[in-house]
Order: C-alpha cells, then structure tokens, then sequence
C-alpha cells in the first residue's frame, strides 16, 4: 500500500522560532530517512503574488493598508500552491509548512475585518495532519532580533494575533508548544510529536479545510 507523507504546519507570532524549528525538523527527518521539505508562506519566490507580497510586508506605511486585497492575496498564494503540496504528500514526502490558512486568518481579523470575509478564501485547502503552534509572549519576541523590520511586527498588534489563535485551540491537530524554552527543548517536543503523527497518518486520505475548522 502506498503511504502518504504528513502535512506539518508551524504557526505562532512573528519571531516565535517557527523558522529556526522548520529547518531543525527537516534535518531531523532526512537524517532519519524520512522524506521531507519545507514550505513557507507567504511564498516569496512564487511567480504571480510573491513579490506583490513581499513588496507589502517590507513597505506598508500602515497594518490596515488595503486589508482585505492583501489578505486575498496572502490567500491566492497558499492557493497556487496547493497541487504541489497535494503532489508532494501522495508521493510520500513530509511537507513542512512555516505559516498557513491560520495566520492568514487571525492577522487578518486582528485588522478588524470580519471572519465572514477572512475565512472563506481558505476552504477547500488541505486540511495539515497537526498544527505545531509556537506559543510566546509578544513581548518577549519583540526583543528578539529583527522585530519591527516589517509592517505587522508590533507588539500591540501581535497579542490581537495571540488572542485570535485561540479559536482554533479546539480543533484535534492544534498542538501547542511553549516557544518560551530553549531552541533543544523546543525541537525535542517537536520531534516527539511528529514521530508519532508520521506513522499515524500514512494510509489516511487527504483532507480538506471546511467550515468546522474556522467554526463558521
């Protein structure tokens, strides 16, 4: 029987470790014969929104600069995506994902725009097998190195992003992990949890994001 690889999502606030975890895990797997690559979004190099995006996130003079085209856009990118990854799992290799639907969603309802608006567009995109989420006081990321570089890295707008997370504590792939620790310990949890979600979901079909999962 075929075996699928398993859709791995790392979500959590600007400078919560998620980058430095994704690369952990990456050569955590490979180093142990497993499959396995990393996907960030948003996808800076993708051809038709990538640079619209990156453009954005380095020269917005404000969070709410055209709120709703950009969330769509955020959106369209995951989107233009979605085949490759569906490729990539039914080939059997773990696909690692810094960022998803959720922070699409919540940094878009911190912009006070309706869940209404923000959830629909995500619909339909592949529901991840867990969802690894970096949780950490927005106070401490704001003294990491490189805060502030980009439009939403503000300390007052990232504890809204906090509390709109909490919508999908519920939900049975939301796997919190405390950010606070060391980058060993946090990897270390990390690995625990996705060694044993692999084997779990090998023969599992791929699923798709609906309504449950934004609890319209």
């Amino acid at each position: 029987m075929t075996t699928r690889g398993a859709l791995i999502v790392f979500e959590g606030l600007d400078r919560s470790g998620k980058t430095t975890q994704t690369e952990k895990l990456l050569k955590y797997l490979n180093e142990n014969g497993k499959k396995a690559i990393i996907q960030r979004f948003p996808d800076r190099s993708e051809p038709l929104t990538g640079s619209t995006i990156d453009n954005y996130l380095r020269n917005a003079s404000c969070i709410n600069q055209t709120k709703e085209a950009i969330h769509l856009l955020f959106s369209a990118n995951r989107w233009l995506l979605r085949q490759k990854i569906e490729e990539l799992l039914k080939e059997g290799t773990n696909v690692i994902v810094d960022r998803y639907s959720f922070s699409g969603v919540t940094y878009t309802l911190s912009k006070g725009v309706s869940k209404q608006f923000a959830c629909p567009p995500e619909l339909g995109l592949i529901r991840p097998d867990a969802v690894l989420y970096f949780d950490v006081d927005p106070a401490v990321t704001a003294k990491r190195g490189g805060f502030g570089d980009e439009v939403l890295e503000r300390t007052d707008f990232q504890q809204k992003v906090r509390e709109n997370m909490k919508m999908f504590e519920n939900q049975s792939y939301w796997k919190k992990i405390n950010a606070n620790e060391t980058i060993d310990e946090v990897h270390k949890n990390v690995c625990a949890i996705v060694n044993d979600l692999i084997p779990k979901v090998a023969t599992n079909p791929i699923e798709s994001l609906d309504e449950k999962d934004f609890g319209l």
